[in-house]
């Protein structure tokens, strides 16, 4: 029986998938495991030396019937995630698979998957909780942060194959392409939230074993102890992966960016762990490889992409069928140079609630409209008008202010 695992990357997270392909195959030396290199790059092999144990894929490769239209759909956070079930699809089809599991790069596998592979015999597909108990503690991640990004993390899906399973991707497949944005006000996060159907939909199994998807979301129920035979997580489960995410291996006292429930200081249990991982992915850079462009975040001439530009295409992308939107000579170039939706050659800055001043004087200016506004509407008509912002908010809806006629 041919079983198998995989993840996807962008060249900068090369380290990543090279230190979880070494830690899974050191568990599973009968299988295969795969990298979904998501770039602009058409030549697979040169993301991988003689010395990786893993076999390298272009994302031009694995059947998606437009890559130009996804990659400008999507960031590279969105693009990476949503291609997932095509690239689960096309791995199981090309090298006949009876049994795969997609692992996020930034995980680390400890202990053979057993509980998983076994669960495969009776599942058509296998689902890790991000919790498996209440925490209601006023710190992050909470029980609202699981219902606004998913039940279940995505860091970790398990599929055999089968055809319910096949069902099981054409629906997920569909969602992500589709739908597959990074969108809280619209109920949507990337490929992770449409999951929270799949148990309703289809054979698919929940798995709530304590070593399995160990995180920083759910280190408030876990705890590790170190023994002759490997981590064992509350003295009953033996750890089989853990999952790293949000950290920064450059800092060795990161547990996550994500959570404030825990820093690394505050868990003993988990130092060595954390040093370790970290020492692995320090040590598997290729600089060369990892400096490969994406190649998907800008206009053909350097302009550079932003979320509200990738937006208004993704809602109106039927009007520039069969064209590289890529293309800085392109309609869509034009498009979105015309109406101001682009600007300049420099990245976007990334900003989050962390870098919010509510203190600043443009918020304060803000305020006193909304003041104003209740004042003059009463409140009744300003609710409308809360409700109406929030629709707008929505980038993809933006549409109403920009000019409907074809370029």
């Amino acid at each position: 029986m041919s079983s198998a695992a995989c993840t996807i990357v962008s060249p900068n997270y090369l380290a990543y998938a090279r230190t979880l392909a070494s830690s899974y195959m050191a568990h599973h030396p009968g299988h295969r495991f795969f990298v979904l290199v998501v770039a602009d790059h058409a030549e697979p092999s040169v993301f991988a030396s003689e010395a990786d144990v893993f076999t390298p894929v272009s994302l031009h490769h694995i059947g998606l019937e437009d890559v130009y239209r996804e990659a400008m759909k999507y960031d590279i956070l969105e693009l990476n995630t949503n291609v997932k079930p095509t690239f689960l699809k096309h791995l199981i089809g090309t090298y006949d698979l009876e049994k795969l599991v997609y692992l996020d790069p930034d995980i680390f596998v400890y202990a053979p998957l057993t509980p998983v592979f076994d669960a495969l015999d009776h599942h058509d597909g296998v689902l890790t909780p991000h919790i498996t108990t209440p925490v209601f503690d006023g710190k992050s991640p909470s029980e609202q942060d699981h219902l606004y990004n998913g039940t279940y993390n995505l860091g970790f899906f398990g599929v055999r194959r089968s055809p319910q399973s096949d069902r099981i991707l054409a629906w997920w497949e569909q969602r992500c392409l589709e739908l597959g944005f990074s969108e809280g006000r619209s109920g949507l996060f990337v490929d992770q939230k449409w999951m929270n159907l799949a148990p309703v939909f289809f054979d698919v199994g929940i798995l709530p074993h304590l070593g399995l998807n160990m995180a920083y979301w759910n280190l408030h129920e876990r705890s590790l102890t170190e023994t002759a035979t490997g981590y064992v997580v509350n003295q009953t489960e033996l750890l089989r992966f853990f999952h790293f995410s949000g950290i920064t291996v450059s800092d060795p006292a990161m547990l996550s960016r994500n959570t404030d429930r825990y820093t690394l200081a505050d868990r003993p249990d988990l130092h060595r762990l954390f040093a370790d991982y970290k020492a692995h992915v320090n040590a598997s850079h290729d600089l060369a490889l990892e400096a490969i462009p994406y190649g998907f975040d800008t206009f053909s001439d350097g302009t550079a992409l932003n979320r509200l530009a990738r937006r208004i295409y993704s809602k109106h992308h039927a009007r520039w069928t069969g064209q590289n939107p890529f293309d800085a000579r392109g309609p869509f170039a034009a498009f979105a140079k015309k109406l101001g939706l682009v600007k300049g050659k420099a990245a976007p800055a990334k900003a989050g609630w962390s870098e919010f001043n509510p203190h600043d004087r443009r918020i304060d200016l803000v305020h006193r409209l909304l003041k104003t506004a209740l004042r003059a509407l009463g409140p009744t008509r300003y609710d409308m008008l809360m409700r109406y912002l929030a629709f707008i908010s929505i980038l993809r809806n933006q549409s109403v202010f920009l000019d409907d006629s074809k370029p």
